[in-house]
C-alpha cells in the first residue's frame, strides 16, 4: 500500500519537476543573462522596452527616472487634439500669442504667422513630423483658449492615462524646469496616442506640405526627424520596416529622446529612450544615441514569442526572478523524490 502512495507521489513531483524544466526554458529565452546584466541603452539615461498585446516589459533602465522629454512632449498636445477633433477636420486661425516669443521662442524658417489659416490634419503632420514648435502652440491656444488653460489639460489627461511622474509646463518641449515625464509614463502616452488612425497616419509619413495659405504665395516641405524608421546610413537596421511612429526630441538640457513603435511578426513594441547622448560619424554629422539604442533594444526582440511574454507576464514578477524561482522549485522537487525513494526503499 505504501509502495503505492509513494509512487503515485514520485509521478506528481516528476511532473511538477518537467513543468518546471519547461517553463524555466521558456522564460530564459528571452531573460537570458545575455542582456538581463548589461546596459542595453548605453548611449541613454533612461530606457524601456513594452510589448503591448501582452502587457509586457522586456527590458527596462531607470524607466521611472524624470526627465525632460523635448519634443516628444507633442504627443501629448496631439492627444488633446485629436480628443475633440479625432478625423482633423476643419481649419484653425494661428492666434498671435502663439508665435510670440513667451509661448514659442524657437521656430524654424519658413514658419506659421500670425493670422495664417491652417487646415487641423496639415497643422498636426507639420507638428509631428518636422516638430514645427508653432503647430503646437496653435494648437494650445485654439483648443485651450488660453495656454494656462491647455497645461491644465496636459497635466489632467496625463494623470488620467495613469502617468504617475509626468508634468508639463508648455505644449511643446522647450522647458525643462518642472516640465518632465519618463519613459515608462511615455510609452502610457504613445499607446494612446496611437489609437487614433489621425495620429498613425502623420507619424509615419517622412515628410509633410505646408500648403499656399493667405499668408504665402508658396507652400514649403519638411521631412521627418525619425531616422529609426527612415534611416540614412547612421542607423540602417532591419527593424526600420517594421516601425510605425512615433515621436522624435531634442533640447540641450533634455538630450537626444526618441518614442518609436515597431510592429512585427504580430507583437506591438513601444520603446522610449530618454537622455541620449551624441558622437561624430563622420565630417559635419553627428550618431545620436537614442536612435542607436533604440536600434538595440529591437534587436532583443528577435526570436521572442507572445507565448513567452505571456509566461513572463503572468509570473507577475521580473523574468530573473521568475527564472530563479522556478529553478528553486525544480531543486525542491528533485529533493523531495530522493527522499520519496529513500524511503521507499526502506519500506
Amino acid at each position: 500500500m505504501e509502495n503505492k502512495v509513494f509512487s503515485k507521489l514520485k509521478k506528481i513531483f516528476l511532473t511538477l519537476l518537467s513543468v518546471a524544466m519547461i517553463f524555466s526554458c521558456t522564460v530564459q529565452a528571452f531573460a537570458s543573462d545575455e542582456y538581463r546584466d548589461t546596459d542595453q541603452a548605453p548611449h541613454s539615461k533612461a530606457a524601456i522596452l513594452y510589448e503591448a498585446t501582452t502587457d509586457t516589459v522586456l527590458y527596462e533602465k531607470n524607466a521611472d527616472m524624470e526627465l525632460p522629454p523635448a519634443s516628444m512632449t507633442k504627443v501629448m498636445t496631439a492627444i488633446l487634439v485629436l480628443e475633440q477633433n479625432p478625423e482633423l477636420s476643419g481649419t484653425l486661425t494661428v492666434s498671435k500669442d502663439a508665435v510670440r516669443h513667451y509661448y514659442c521662442s524657437s521656430m524654424g524658417y519658413p514658419h506659421l504667422k500670425a493670422g495664417e489659416v491652417i487646415s487641423y490634419k496639415d497643422c498636426m503632420a507639420y507638428m509631428l513630423i518636422p516638430s514645427a514648435n508653432e503647430a503646437a502652440t496653435s494648437f494650445a491656444f485654439e483648443i485651450g483658449g488660453d495656454m494656462n488653460t491647455f497645461l491644465q489639460m496636459m497635466n489632467d489627461k496625463a494623470k488620467e492615462l495613469g502617468c504617475k511622474n509626468t508634468h508639463f509646463q508648455d505644449p511643446v518641449g522647450l522647458s525643462s524646469s518642472d516640465h518632465y515625464t519618463t519613459p515608462r509614463d511615455m510609452v502610457k502616452m504613445c499607446q494612446y496616442a496611437m489609437s487614433f488612425d489621425s495620429f498613425r497616419e502623420a507619424v509615419s509619413a517622412d515628410s509633410v506640405t505646408v500648403p499656399v495659405s493667405n499668408m504665402r504665395d508658396e507652400s514649403y516641405e519638411c521631412y521627418t526627424t525619425n531616422y529609426v524608421k527612415f534611416p540614412d546610413d547612421r542607423y540602417e537596421s532591419p527593424y526600420s520596416g517594421y516601425v510605425t511612429g512615433v515621436k522624435t526630441g531634442w533640447t540641450p538640457a533634455a538630450g537626444w529622446c526618441f518614442s518609436g513603435c515597431m510592429e512585427k511578426d504580430g507583437l506591438v513594441w513601444y520603446s522610449v529612450v530618454m537622455g541620449g547622448d551624441e558622437e561624430w560619424y563622420d565630417e559635419g554629422r553627428i550618431i545620436q544615441g537614442d536612435f542607436r539604442d533604440t536600434i538595440n533594444l529591437y534587436s532583443l526582440t528577435e526570436g521572442v514569442t507572445a507565448e513567452q511574454l505571456e509566461a513572463m507576464h503572468g509570473a507577475g514578477i521580473p523574468a530573473w526572478l521568475a527564472v530563479a524561482l522556478v529553478a528553486a522549485a525544480a531543486v525542491l522537487a528533485v529533493l523531495a523524490i530522493v527522499l520519496i525513494a529513500r524511503a521507499v526503499n526502506k519500506g
